[in-house]
């Protein structure tokens, strides 16, 4: 995609105003940065940080037939979307990989809301047109909302001033339909920061003043917008594995660590394949790990013990928060155990690190 077909979220001239650093992303123009990544980070684990989401794809699926619809669709239990809760699933082929990764919104018995990640949301689209056996109406609803994700220990205190629902009352993975500075919006207590924090859909055209009262009502509370760099800094910290780099087609939630999500006991595209690797044995696993050698491990670098490679490394980076190396990498199962070391082959030199438990960062709660 060139840049000239870039497209701008109605955040965009936010962003410029506020000088931010801003980069082509799957198609979008988002800030990376306003001030500096380490800087977005601390607030946000600190007080809190203000995020523009409104590049996520928004799908949205009605009619008779929908529960059934998403059911054979994804690797997790729909029926768990009751009580207005999110689920999160796999979505996978018929071999058993990985599609996307998506979180489903259940807004009424016949009418769900999908939010899907932006690098795939063509790809996803298709495949919901080209499996839809049971004839439910696909629309994308892209253009309909823009997002905004407010994140941190602070998050509620600074949103509850606009919001009319009682934040109290809002659970974890779990929305509602409210208003946010007078507008409709459409409310999650959620995010992926592994802070406390809400992401908010409201019309494209209202999105540039909910983001600017946050902006406002939040100084006093050390609040900061943030960009797609501590967002990468922060999920990783969080143990949030990411589409397209931490897990791809090729992977089936079993080597991506997301066996959690995979019912088993109902019908789904890929079900076999899953079943049949699991019966085979499966051949890698992602792993989180920590460098016990001043190193920053990066996608792609070889992961090798006794000189032999055993797998590589998908993401990396230095962490503001435990102010440690740490990374996500694919290893063969004999070496995934936590306390296992390996060596991260950095420009052509063996760094020492070892399988922790995930996440790397946990908040206080």
């Amino acid at each position: 995609m060139t840049h000239t077909e870039d497209k701008k979220t109605p955040l965009y001239e936010a962003h410029r105003s506020l000088n931010a650093k801003i980069v082509p992303f799957h198609g979008w123009l988002l800030p990376i940065q306003y001030t500096s990544i380490i800087e977005e980070h601390n607030a946000t684990r600190t007080k809190a940080g203000l995020f523009d989401i409104s590049h996520l794809g928004k799908v949205e699926v009605t009619g008779k037939g929908a529960f059934e619809f998403l059911q054979l669709l994804f690797t997790n239990d729909i029926s768990k979307t009751d009580s207005r809760k999110i689920v999160y699933s796999p979505l996978c082929n018929r071999n058993g990989g990985i599609l996307d990764d998506v979180f489903i919104y259940n807004l009424s018995k016949d009418r769900y809301i999908l939010i899907v990640n932006a690098a795939t949301f063509e790809k996803d689209l298709a495949w919901f047109n080209s499996n839809n056996s049971h004839r439910v109406d696909i629309e994308d609803i892209n253009d309909s909302y823009g997002g905004i994700a407010i994140q941190g220990p602070a998050s509620a205190g600074i949103l509850q001033n606009i919001c009319e629902a009682d934040l109290k009352e809002l659970k974890r993975r779990r929305f509602c339909e409210t208003k946010v500075d007078g507008f409709s919006c459409l409310l999650s207590r959620s995010g992926y920061t592994g802070e406390d924090g809400f992401e908010l859909f409201v019309a494209p055209e209202e999105t540039e003043k909910v983001w600017g009262d946050l902006i406002n009502i939040g100084k006093p509370y050390g609040l900061l917008p943030a960009g797609l760099g501590a967002r990468d800094t922060l999920r990783l910290e969080a143990g949030c594995p990411l589409y397209g780099i931490d897990m791809d087609e090729s992977k089936t939630p079993l080597e991506g660590g997301l066996e959690r999500t995979v019912d088993l006991n109902k019908n789904f595209i890929g079900k076999e394949a899953i079943l049949n690797r699991k019966a085979q044995g499966i051949k890698e696993v992602l792993v989180g790990f920590k460098m016990r050698e001043r190193a920053i491990p990066r996608t792609g670098y070889p992961i090798e013990k006794a000189n032999k490679r055993i797998g590589a490394v998908t993401s990396g980076t230095y962490s503001p928060t435990l102010k440690e190396n740490i990374g996500f990498g694919y290893v063969t199962p004999d070496n995934s155990a936590i306390g296992k070391e390996f060596d991260v082959i950095i420009h052509a030199e063996r760094k020492k690190a070892q399988v922790v438990e995930v996440p790397f960062y946990r908040r206080k709660r």
